[in-house]
Order: C-alpha cells, then sequence, then structure tokens
C-alpha cells in the first residue's frame, strides 16, 4: 500500500470529498496532462521494467 490505507478507505473518502465540493458548488476541472511527478515516476518504472534483472512484486511479497 502506498499511504497504508485501504483502497476502500481511500474510496470512501473521495466520495465524501466529492460531495462537500458539490455542496459549495466548487468544480475541480480534470488536469489535461499528468503531473511532473507521475511523469517522473512513469519513466522510472518504463526503465526499471524495460531492465532484463527486474521483476514485478506483489503488495504480498
Amino acid at each position: 500500500m502506498l499511504v497504508n490505507s485501504s483502497r476502500t478507505a481511500m474510496h470512501r473518502t473521495l466520495l465524501k470529498i466529492r460531495r462537500l465540493l458539490e455542496a459549495q458548488g466548487i468544480t475541480i476541472a480534470p488536469a489535461t496532462t499528468p503531473p511532473a511527478a507521475l511523469t517522473a515516476l512513469q519513466a522510472q518504472v518504463a526503465t526499471r521494467s524495460s531492465s532484463p534483472n527486474s521483476k514485478i512484486k506483489t503488495a504480498g511479497q
């Protein structure tokens, strides 16, 4: 787990935040391009997964 929280708890929190924003009339437009941090992470994953010695580990390993 990335932030030591279950997927269900994260989903519930997202729904609560979404309802609170909607109640206040706040709309957040989707990003048209990924944030720089995400782009850097995707590049690292691509680099590591193309390495001949790389192995994908599951969360339980």
